[in-house]
């Protein structure tokens, strides 16, 4: 379980070490627009097919950051490490119920593509992951 816990956390460590490296230099937003302008692409070349895509994706999302936070409160007893288990759980928790909520308002056509991300939540989420997959990969090496 521990093998497994360590190569969810590097992949969430580089997932999102581009995004973390564009906040950090305070220049997400091209990032950001260019992250949307492919979606919108990938979407108009999919048509219709695209919505279940989606879905799929993010439950397969949930799913992922499930089995990680479970190995994680499992395998880790350090009590400031589970503390921001938990917090980033609950940020998770809101992160995808309004992400959800704005993809479903999107494909029932009340809302523009651009409005389903929240970017500032986005960016709190990326931090968070990848900060705390660090920590966990440090973590699991040296202790």
């Amino acid at each position: 379980m521990d093998i497994v816990l360590v190569i969810l956390a590097g992949l969430i460590f580089i997932v999102y070490s581009s995004y973390f490296m564009k906040i950090i230099t305070g220049d997400p937003s091209f990032f950001e627009v260019e992250m949307l302008k492919a979606l919108a692409g990938w979407i108009i070349s999919k048509g219709t097919i695209s919505k279940i895509y989606i879905w799929v994706m993010v439950l397969s999302s949930i799913l992922a950051e499930a089995l990680y936070f479970w190995l994680t409160l499992v395998l880790i007893s350090n009590p400031i490490m589970r503390s921001l288990t938990i917090l980033l759980i609950a940020i998770e928790i809101y992160h995808f119920s309004k992400l959800a909520l704005n993809l479903n308002r999107f494909f029932n056509g009340k809302d523009l593509l651009s409005q389903v991300f929240d970017w500032r939540l986005e960016r709190t989420s990326a931090i968070f992951f990848f900060t705390h997959s660090f920590l966990v990969i440090v973590g699991r090496y040296f202790f």
